[in-house]
């Protein structure tokens, strides 16, 4: 009887940790998704940036 008992507690614990990486990995999806929006924004900041300097005068 232990020893179904023993095998019962795997399998719930491995079911627990297939429901935890299924967690994480939407997570990380989503955090991937976050990542490219703000690489997408810093990429717009920078085009502002050097359009601006070409714009000013030179100080020569």
């Amino acid at each position: 009887m232990s020893a179904i008992k023993e095998a019962m507690t795997a399998l719930k614990e491995v079911l627990l940790l297939a429901d935890r990486v299924e967690r994480v990995g939407s997570t990380l999806s989503e955090m991937t998704k976050e990542l490219r929006d703000h690489d997408r924004r810093i990429i717009r900041l920078e085009t502002f940036v050097e359009v601006g300097k070409m714009g000013r005068p030179s100080k020569h």
